[in-house]
Formats: C-alpha cells, structure tokens, sequence
C-alpha cells in the first residue's frame, strides 16, 4: 500500500484537559509504522476499514467501530482493504483517564482488554464529543461531555490492571535503558553504553527489551524523540533546532520519523500548534 496521504489529517492539544491530543483523518491512505503513546488512545472510525497490528494479532475495524489502546502497547495501523479511511482519535493521558476513574469510584488502573469494539451508539458519542472539542467554543458542553464520555467508557469497557501501567514489574534493565534513553536522548547512543549500565551483552540486551517493549532500543529512541520534538515545536522552536535538540542528524532525519509515526510532517504539526493558539 502507498503511503500516501489522498486527503486531509489535523492534530491539536487542548491543555485545559491535561494536554489532550486529538487527531482527525479523512479519507487517507497511510501505513504507520510501529509506535505506542504516552496516553490511552480512543477512537472511531468514520469510513473505510482501519487496521491495526497490535499484540500480535491483526485487528479490522470498519465503520462506526470503536478503538480502545493502552498506553505504551506498540502498534501499527493503516488503511485496509485499499478504501480510504475517515476516523477521529483522542489520547487522554494517564492522569487524566485515572481522575475520571477516581470520580466513577474505580480503583487500580483501568485497562482495556478489547481493541475493537462494535457499538454504534458509543460510536456516536464519541464523535459527538470530538465534533465538540473541535468547533464549540462553550467551555461547559466540553467538559460536560468529555467527562460523561471518558466515565461511560471506564465503566463499561475498562478492567482493572492490578501492575500499574507506570509502575509494573519492569524487567530491571528494562528500566535501566528507558531511563537512560529518556535521559540522553539528544546524544549518539550505542549498545556498548547500554550494555554497560546493564551488565547485559549485546544481542540478549536487544531481545530482553523488544519482549518487553514490542520494539528495539533505536525504535524506542526515535519514539521518544520525536514525542520531544513535538514538544519543542508547539513551543515556536524551529524544526532544524527541534532535529538537534533531539539527537536527530538535520531536518530530514526528523521529518522521516516523524511522519512514519504521525502520518504527519513537523511543519504541518508545527501550524496545526499554531492555528490552535490562535483560535
């Protein structure tokens, strides 16, 4: 399948919800690569097939189908079956989702064992509530839906996760890696540094972290850059300087990244962060 895009996506944050992403497609043609989020992404898709790779197993979900992901849980998704695909996503983060839990009186952390879910009225909900966050300018019908929503969802689709998504019981130099990764992200890293702080050789190194992640180290470093770089442009920083400040070679190297995990190029989320400002 091409990966290009036949029509239109937008991006935008909304920071009086706990910087909540929202992400609009209509009619694309787009494979992502492999990634995962930060936040719990939920969505419905509109038109056309959505497909998902996501705990190894192949995942179709046509219209008026609604997407529920866990945070961090790798995943690809792409347009099946050839057909142009129309959906709508929002990623609320973890503190959020777990404020709306706390309201609802759920305990634990909520997870969602189906990734695909048919319910033509939570479906309509749920686009309701992004059709809102997107055009309304009252404060109240957002946060009004938004909240009877999120807790609907918690309530009727989330179990509980007794290891904390944050938390869980890491393999020790699991842990060690993300850290460093996070923490020197903008330097050339090897595996001989992450061997070191590890005690791990090279190839169990590897294998011990994608069974744990779903992704390599050097796919996790450039998800993390770029969740960086998406920071740094929604503050006015330019791309070029985004692309050094992350550890990216120059512009090109982000931009390639960028998109295959976004769909998106810098300089289209770089506008999207401003026209948002300004609205």
């Amino acid at each position: 399948m091409s990966n290009s895009t036949c029509q239109s996506t937008k991006l935008w944050l909304m920071p009086e919800f706990g910087n909540l992403e929202l992400f609009r497609a209509e009619a694309i043609c787009y494979s992502y690569a492999r990634h995962s989020h930060p936040s719990y992404s939920i969505g419905v898709i509109e038109a056309g097939i959505g497909g998902n790779y996501y705990r190894g197993t192949n995942y179709l979900a046509p219209s008026k189908s609604v997407i529920f992901m866990n945070p961090e849980e790798v995943h690809t998704g792409y347009s099946a079956e050839e057909l142009p695909l129309t959906y709508r996503m929002v990623y609320p983060s973890i503190d959020f989702i777990q404020q709306i839990a706390s309201d609802v009186q759920i305990r634990g952390f909520p997870y969602f064992k189906d990734a695909v879910v048919q319910n033509k009225v939570l479906a309509r909900d749920i686009l309701s509530l992004h059709v809102v966050l997107e055009q309304s300018n009252s404060r109240l019908a957002q946060q009004s839906q938004l909240i009877e929503v999120l807790s609907d969802i918690l309530l009727n689709y989330a179990d509980i996760k007794l290891q904390s998504i944050r938390l869980g019981k890491e393999h020790q130099s699991v842990r060690l890696i993300k850290e460093y990764l996070h923490d020197n992200l903008s330097s050339n890293i090897s595996l001989e540094e992450l061997g070191k702080i590890t005690n791990l050789n090279r190839s169990y190194l590897i294998r011990v972290f994608r069974n744990a992640v779903g992704m390599p180290p050097y796919t996790y470093l450039n998800q993390i850059r770029v969740e960086k770089a998406k920071r740094l442009l929604r503050q006015g920083i330019s791309i070029a300087d985004a692309a050094i400040m992350v550890g990216m070679s120059d512009q090109s190297h982000l931009t390639r990244h960028f998109k295959r995990i976004l769909g998106i190029t810098p300089g289209r989320y770089r506008n999207m962060s401003r026209s948002f400002k300004t609205n």
